[in-house]
């Protein structure tokens, strides 16, 4: 919904979602690294770099998917190589990183895990005091999703 019509019907946004980006790759290849593809381009959309952000929650599928894809987003070769890109995305800094689990702790139940994600993240930023998050995912099929939210 609009701003402008949360409120109308007098409520606060918990946040905004600044950006996003999708992306399908080859399953037999790269199946469950959707967010090393989809991460550069969101914070590109969003005009912010990994350093700019107060959280980062990856949805974890598998504890190894997770790891791959981190080093996946420090890798100069994997930025240059496959995503055509000059330089890596980053280093995650691991104090921003999943701080309230993820979904190997909270579970994946299907089609409820990205919206617990994104609700868990704003709230989260809102505790903080506000801020930029990122919220990633892989999904069957190749697929990866990346979402730049904001708290102000």
């Amino acid at each position: 919904m609009t701003e402008s019509r949360a409120k109308e019907l007098g409520l606060k946004p918990l946040g905004f979602l600044r950006s996003y980006a999708f992306t399908a790759i080859d399953v037999w290849q790269d199946m469950l690294l959707g967010p090393a593809w989809a991460t550069p381009l969101a914070l590109e959309r969003a005009g912010i770099t990994l350093n700019d952000l107060t959280l980062f929650d990856m949805h974890e599928a598998f504890a190894a998917q997770t790891l791959a894809n981190l080093k996946m987003l420090s890798s100069e070769n994997f930025a240059r190589n496959v995503l055509g890109r000059a330089h890596a995305t980053g280093e995650v800094d691991d104090a921003k990183f999943n701080v309230l689990g993820g979904s190997i702790a909270y579970g994946h139940p299907f089609a409820a895990t990205g919206a617990r994600m994104i609700t868990q993240t704003l709230h989260e930023l809102r505790r903080r005091g506000g801020g930029f998050g990122l919220v990633t995912a892989c999904a069957a099929g190749g697929l990866g999703a990346a979402m730049v939210l904001e708290v102000e």
